[in-house]
C-alpha cells in the first residue's frame, strides 16, 4: 500500500510514496468516508512529496471528484490541501480541483510545495 493515513484532531493526513494508483487513490477516500470521524473532519492533506508516479486516468479524476461532491453534502467546508511537486500528479489534481470547482463543491482546494504552507492554511 503506498500510503499511510494519520488521523488528527481535525481531520487526516495520507502520505503518498511511490508510483499511486487510482484504485489507491480510491482506498484512501474510501477509508476516510467510512470511519465516523469524517463527518466532523476540517481537512485532509494529502502529502505527495515522495510520489514518483501517479496512474490516474480523466476518467478516474472525474468519478472521485462527483464521488467527493456526494460526500460534500454532509461533510460541510472541508479544506484540501495537496502537498505535492511532481509536475504529473501537480497537473491531475489541478483537473480534480477543476472538476470540483464546475461542480459547485462546498470544499475549499489548495496546491502546495510544502507542508508549512499547507498547515498554515489549514490552520487559518
Amino acid at each position: 500500500m503506498p500510503y499511510q493515513t494519520t488521523w488528527e484532531k481535525h481531520g487526516i493526513m495520507w502520505e503518498f510514496f511511490g508510483d499511486v494508483t487510482a484504485q489507491e487513490i480510491e482506498e484512501a477516500n474510501d477509508e476516510f468516508y467510512r470511519d465516523g470521524r469524517s463527518d466532523t473532519a476540517k481537512y485532509q492533506i494529502i502529502d505527495a512529496l515522495r510520489v514518483t508516479s501517479v496512474e490516474w486516468s480523466e476518467r478516474d479524476i472525474k468519478m472521485i471528484a462527483a464521488y467527493d461532491i456526494g460526500a460534500a453534502r454532509v461533510i460541510k467546508n472541508l479544506k484540501v490541501a495537496f502537498v505535492v511537486v511532481d509536475k504529473e500528479f501537480t497537473d491531475k489534481l489541478e483537473k480534480y480541483m477543476d472538476i470540483s470547482r464546475k461542480l459547485n463543491s462546498s470544499w475549499q482546494f489548495k496546491g502546495f510545495q510544502d507542508m508549512n504552507n499547507a498547515r498554515a492554511w489549514i490552520d487559518a
